[in-house]
């Protein structure tokens, strides 16, 4: 099993079904053999429910790359000298939860009184006041929540582009694990530093932090929360990144897709001299309009001390502001950029992004 953190010490383990030699880190929990698809724990006991989001072929994967190149302006017929798949391993935990709250609302109620005063005759008159005083209740309630959390089962995620990967992958649309479906990209597994206990911690402690945010939001001080919170044995994901490497002008640069939509969610676009100079004179020319602007309302407010002038000088700032974007790019000898991927509608009480594990604040249920 290879892992991107070459670095890291590596183990032999035998897989149980096929009895192919494995290459695993000590800190891998959760293990998938590249050459059958067999997925264990570290105790050799088999993960009951492995799933996957099959990704697209590596011809489209590559297609969308080069479209991606082209848009960017990178000239037709840079040749991709190297294109793979990884796939990254997350737990989905479901989970269903009552929840209890106890604070207070703010709230005003108008009262009015009478008060007496010197009209512009100097007669004594009286008048009814308006006024608000601020008044406080008890309010508590109840609701259930019921989804699922999705948990990243790696604590080490270096990944090119795997910043951007966590927000263009959509979990909820899973399938059940089709070891053919990998083998067919030649793709490698990389396996959990996560186990599925460690999950179910992480996903309790998001649950109760969702509960209280959203209990908060019902009243004005949140006062007391609580939370029974159930989880089930969590679901075990696989879904592939992609990395390509490509040459251009004889220099290396970088690009990620995501397998689900396989459209790149991260790639270095190279500035050529010619695009970097043209940047440059268009900042500078932005300046020197930005300056004429700028100058004749400044002249304008010391002549005339009128209103068009000051409009004047704010313009000629906000355009020297502009001026900052095309200079600054002139400086960069690359750019990252991405495709723009469509969220597609979420089902209720489900989230699409996963997130790096933390600490849970709250103990796990037995």
């Amino acid at each position: 099993m290879a892992t991107t953190e070459a670095a890291e010490p590596q183990l032999v383990v035998k897989c149980p079904t096929c009895g192919a030699s494995l290459a695993v880190s000590p800190e891998d929990l959760v293990r998938t053999c590249n050459y059958c698809g067999e997925t264990i724990d570290v105790d050799g006991k088999k993960i009951p429910d492995h799933q996957m989001i099959p990704s697209q072929d590596i011809n489209t994967i590559k297609a969308n790359i080069e479209a991606f190149l082209v848009k960017n302006k990178i000239k037709a017929g840079t040749s991709i000298d190297e294109i793979k798949a990884s796939y990254i391993p997350y737990w989905l935990v479901p989970f269903d939860s009552q929840t209890h709250y106890f604070g207070v609302l703010n709230g005003t109620v108008q009262r009015q009184k009478t008060e007496t005063y010197r009209d512009s005759e100097g007669k004594t008159r009286t008048r009814t006041v308006t006024y608000s005083v601020p008044v406080y209740k008890p309010e508590e309630g109840n609701f259930a929540r019921s989804g699922r959390e999705n948990v990243i089962a790696r604590k080490h995620t270096a990944f090119y582009g795997f910043d951007k990967f966590q927000d263009t992958i959509f979990l909820e649309n899973v399938q059940p694990f089709d070891f053919n479906k990998v083998k067919v990209h030649a793709a490698e597994f990389i396996n959990a530093e996560v186990d599925a206990h460690e999950a179910q911690m992480d996903a309790y402690g998001r649950v109760e932090n969702g509960n209280r945010s959203i209990a908060a939001g019902k009243v004005s001080k949140l006062v007391r929360c609580d939370s029974q919170v159930n989880l089930k044995y969590p679901i075990y994901v696989h879904t592939a990144l992609w990395t390509a490497r490509y040459k251009f002008q004889g220099k290396v640069y970088k690009v990620s897709a995501s397998g689900d939509s396989g459209k790149v969610v991260k790639g270095e676009v190279p500035l050529t001299l010619g695009r970097r100079m043209k940047n440059l004179i268009l900042g500078l020319a932005i300046m020197v309009v930005a300056s004429i602007v700028a100058n004749y309302g400044f002249n304008e407010v010391q002549l005339n001390a009128n209103d068009n002038g000051w409009i004047a000088v704010i313009i000629g700032i906000v355009i020297v502001a502009l001026s900052f974007c095309p200079t600054s790019t002139a400086f960069k000898m690359q750019l990252e950029k991405s495709d723009k991927i469509k969220r597609p509608s979420k089902q209720k009480g489900q989230k699409p992004v996963a997130r790096a594990p933390a600490p849970a604040p709250a103990p796990a249920p037995q």
